[in-house]
């Protein structure tokens, strides 16, 4: 059953990366494509691919201050892990690449690997009530209604306010958990499997609390933030695009949730389908320049992510049975 469902997710994945792509496609002019291309200032795009790697740098500091502080763990050694696992989302389904980020850590640090993928969990978890800041704040200087409503804005604040209420207050979170582990025992078996992902998340911030950087790490997840806007802002110039900085801004929240939606490996799809949704239908600007905008953004972090990702993979002697290992473990 297990192993029907997960088909069913990677044909469902496949299915909206196929559709989302030709949204992204359907219009666009290949000799205008092309050219965007030809013009494009490749310096910018070098400095694109400098700032992700950086970001990368950045990650594995701020892995290391949500880690257990009993050790002392190599930069080094959490580059590499979370380089694997960023190459293994890119070229495998189901997100695997958490699991193998996990194991590489644990195969040369003294780190377990539940203790690894836990962190990895709230890793996640910070930087969506992060980026849920940010465009909380962002929606608040736009000029005329473009994206949201005012309605919109206040439930996403209370949203917000939510989450950090339940990372930051644990008697709250406990309260809810007892509340969704005695109404999961009672529901059918589709909302029990609900309730079992929303006790995953929630249990994934009671990894905070023992946490004494708490400060460090939430200023550390909106540098990230800010590395990924930098990003951004030179892929629009290097394409010759004049969006604002605030347009830019709604371009990366947007694309960035688009980019967690199921699809195939390394997101392919919905990201672009976001980023040419977003510039031409809401800002518009010229869809060809557009999808140029999404090929480049999103082959700035999906390059390097497969070349250097693929060294440390084969230095680390992976294979995909460790990965299928990994899940295992993690179930029992």
């Amino acid at each position: 059953m297990i192993y029907v469902n997960k088909w069913k997710e990677l044909i469902v994945a496949t299915l909206i990366s196929i559709i989302c792509l030709y949204f992204a496609f359907n219009k666009v002019n290949l000799n205008s494509l092309f050219n965007t291309f030809k013009n494009a200032n490749y310096l910018l795009v070098l400095g694109c691919i400098s700032l992700f790697v950086f970001s990368m740098i950045i990650r594995s500091f701020r892995w290391r201050m949500i880690l257990s502080s009993s050790y002392t763990i190599s930069l080094r050694f959490l580059f590499e892990s979370i380089m694997i696992g960023y190459f293994i989302n890119s070229i495998l389904p189901f997100r695997l690449g958490e699991f193998g980020r996990a194991y590489a850590l644990s195969m040369k640090s003294p780190i377990g690997t539940f203790e690894a993928f836990g962190s990895i969990i709230l890793e996640r978890l910070i930087e969506a009530i992060c980026l849920l800041f940010i465009l909380i704040i962002a929606l608040n200087f736009q000029s005329a209604d473009k994206i949201l409503d005012g309605n919109q804005i206040i439930f996403l604040s209370f949203s917000f306010i939510f989450l950090v209420i339940l990372l930051l207050n644990s008697t709250f979170r406990k309260k809810i958990i007892f509340f969704l582990e005695i109404k999961s025992k009672k529901s059918s078996a589709r909302l029990s499997f609900i309730l079992y992902k929303l006790l995953e998340v929630l249990k994934g911030f009671s990894l905070f609390d023992s946490k004494k950087n708490k400060t460090d790490i939430l200023t550390t997840s909106f540098l990230l933030w800010f590395i990924y806007y930098l990003i951004t802002i030179l892929g629009i110039n290097a394409i010759g695009l004049n969006l604002s900085h605030l347009e830019a801004l709604f371009l990366l929240i947007f694309s960035s949730i688009a980019f967690s939606l199921p699809s195939a490996p390394g997101g392919i799809g919905p990201y672009h389908a976001a980023t040419v949704f977003i510039v031409s239908n809401i800002f518009m600007y010229d869809s060809n320049q557009a999808l140029a905008l999404a090929i480049l953004l999103h082959a700035v972090a999906y390059v390097p992510e497969v070349l250097i990702g693929l060294f440390y993979f084969y230095r680390y002697s992976f294979s995909y049975k460790d990965l299928k290992k990994v899940k295992i473990e993690k179930k029992v």
